[in-house]
């Protein structure tokens, strides 16, 4: 056995700091493994523990808070993104954040080939874990044209937010955490967050003045992804021809408490946020809180100072339900979909058109205008393609559109993609009235969508529907019934809602649809080795 000296201990999920050193009884470095199940240790650390792979920082965890008990030891397992790509052979080195001994260093084969490892962007770069879960290129693998230019975009999001939207914004999250550390970017994060504090009180007055500011943002010529109802990221172009994300979350007084988005819910004063003090990040000059300690306390615990690349929110519950309600309920099944379509399953999605395009091919006229809903992997609008008809598609996953748009490629067609969220009524009703102007009949085309959806989402299905089709178009839906419930099923059976028939032929009617045609049966979608029961129905709109 090896003695060796400890370091300062984080509590779990705060990252704050131990009152003193300890010594720590660690087994000879042999004791350790790396496989393809994960990384083995003989003690529980509860510190930052660092994984090398082909000489770069893959991931770092904390073993007591990431690991279960396997024998005598801990076992770490891989996360999902990296397990995925884990094939090949690489030299591992496994060391405590802070230093000392070493735990692991060999070189592992992990999987059937001996091919060397690495995680690369397409660009050759190498990829990291985030505290996101994504892999990403981190700041410390980030040229200096790449790293000035992210900086100086990030502070003209911050002027055009300031002086086109009228918002009193400020440098937060990791930003301004290194800001105060170094003056410099933290190594291991990736894109720069900034926020802007509301003077309203009222959650419904904090989704118009960030409405607003997006659409400003977006006709000033900036690249604008909504991530919830009060926070967008704004994309920076990079000269490595990458790009980077500068993050606007709101922040806001609400009854007692301070809030700040993604979850971030507890006791801070407004006179320790405002008047702005002036704080340098990579030589650029940002508006910081007037209470430096007081700010990234309330955001990382009193252990703010100590750097943690395995550190994680760890949220109570009830701040992440109370923020959830308030501004991300037009993101729910996200957290499936996207992973979904980054994933290895996506590739199992057959290429070929569904058994219900072709059957709706020859209920439409030649030419027609078809708008998917839910297009995943963009099989069937491809098709469409193919055969000549006008057709857009839609999902509310990014990683789908990716997916999406490599499939249109590789079939060499142009795809029309626009972004519906029905889980979003303004989404809903914007996207739809554009569509019911547009002159010419269009046709609504959702497979397997009615299933995957909440009740509630709809709702906002039959609006979308029907605005669109009162100009003659007519909506074709084919979805798993309730029958098919205990059926085996390949892709997302835990998310779906198996819809009753009548329950939607009576959510239809309600809403003005006439069911033209209904069939109910087994074997009209085969999707692999699945059978399910589904239900088609041709609908119009009155």
């Amino acid at each position: 056995m090896l003695r060796v000296p400890g370091v300062p201990s984080l509590a779990r999920g705060s990252g704050t700091v131990g009152t003193g050193h300890r010594w720590r009884r660690f087994p000879a470095v042999s004791a350790a493994r790396v496989d393809d199940e994960g990384i083995f240790l003989p003690e529980a650390l509860d510190e930052p523990v660092d994984l090398e792979l082909a000489g770069h920082r893959l991931w770092s965890f904390n073993p007591a808070r990431d690991g279960a008990r396997s024998g005598r030891g801990v076992l770490v397992s891989w996360p999902k993104p990296i397990r995925e790509q884990l094939r090949g052979t690489a030299q591992v080195v496994v060391t405590p954040h802070a230093g000392g001994a070493g735990l692991f260093d060999a070189e592992v084969r992990f999987g059937d080939s001996s091919e060397p490892l690495a995680f690369l962007d397409d660009k050759g770069n190498p990829l990291t874990l985030d505290k996101g879960g994504r892999l990403q290129r981190t700041f410390d693998r980030m040229d200096d044209a790449s790293l000035n230019e992210l900086t100086s975009a990030s502070r003209r999001v911050l002027d055009d937010l300031a002086e086109k939207c009228g918002l009193d914004a400020y440098l937060c999250y990791g930003g301004l955490l290194g800001a105060v550390r170094t003056g410099h970017m933290i190594g291991h994060d990736s894109d720069v967050d900034l926020a802007w504090i509301s003077r309203h009180t009222h959650p419904f007055d904090i989704v118009r003045e960030s409405r607003a500011a997006e659409q400003k943002m977006r006709s000033l010529g900036w690249r604008v992804v909504r991530m919830s109802a009060a926070n967008f990221k704004v994309w920076a172009e990079l000269p490595n021809g990458k790009r980077a994300g500068v993050d606007v979350f709101g922040s806001f007084h609400i009854g007692s408490y301070f809030h700040l988005t993604g979850s971030l819910r507890g006791k801070l004063r407004r006179d320790q946020v405002l008047p702005f003090q002036t704080i340098t990040l990579e030589g650029v000059e940002f508006p910081a809180p007037a209470d430096l300690d007081a700010f990234l306390t309330y955001t990382y615990g009193p252990g703010w100072r100590v750097p943690d690349p395995a550190f994680h929110f760890d949220h109570p519950y009830e701040n992440t339900q109370i923020m959830g309600h308030w501004w991300r309920g037009s993101r729910r099944r996200l957290w499936y979909w996207a992973p979904f379509y980054e994933s290895a399953q996506a590739l199992e999605v057959p290429t070929e058109p569904s058994s219900f395009a072709r059957h709706v091919a020859g209920k439409v006229e030649p030419g027609a205008r078809i708008v998917e809903l839910g297009s995943g992997t963009a099989r069937d609008a491809i098709w469409f393609l193919q055969q000549g008809y006008a057709v857009t598609a839609s999902d509310f996953s990014g990683a789908a559109r990716k997916v999406a748009a490599a499939a249109a490629r590789k079939a060499g067609v142009s795809l029309d993609w626009q972004f519906y969220n029905l889980e979003s009524t303004y989404s809903t009703l914007t996207g739809a009235a554009k569509l019911a102007h547009e002159p010419g009949p269009k046709h609504v085309y959702a497979r397997l969508l009615v299933d995957s959806i909440d009740p509630e989402a709809r709702a906002s299905l039959w609006r979308f529907c029907s605005m669109v089709g009162r100009s003659g178009g007519r909506t074709f839906l084919e979805f798993r019934t309730a029958a098919s419930r205990a059926e085996p099923t390949h892709f997302g059976q835990h998310i779906r809602t198996y819809a009753r028939v009548p329950v939607i032929e009576a959510e239809i009617a309600a809403r003005g649809g006439t069911v033209l045609d209904k069939t109910v049966g087994r074997g009209l979608a085969p999707l692999g080795e699945e059978d399910p029961v589904v239900c088609r129905m041709e609908v119009s709109w009155s």
